[in-house]
């Protein structure tokens, strides 16, 4: 059964599915296709079990540093992409 366990951003309450909630949920939606994947903040995709996994440990060892967003944002290689929220794929199809 789903329970509210904190506000959301707007004041509101945020409902927190259970495991078999979400499962049920998504039972039948359809497999992810290639490029359906998370983009960390400097563009890298996370597309393999192996590629997570230095990712999650490259975040513990920042956190575990206390090395902050802000400070990896300031980093030269941070700054290497920014995203083009105006940038058509179909009409301008750059890499």
């Amino acid at each position: 059964m789903s329970e509210v366990t904190h506000q959301d951003h707007d004041g509101g309450a945020e409902l927190v599915l259970t495991f078999e909630e979400l499962a049920e949920a998504v039972r039948h939606a359809p497999p992810p296709t290639d490029d359906d994947v998370p983009i960390t903040w400097d563009g890298r995709a996370i597309n393999t079990k192996e590629k997570l996994f230095a990712w999650l440990k490259e975040v513990d060892t920042n956190y575990r540093a206390g090395i902050t967003y802000e400070e990896l944002s300031k980093r030269p290689e941070a700054n290497w992409r920014q995203v083009d929220w105006d940038w058509d794929p179909v009409a301008d199809p750059r890499a």
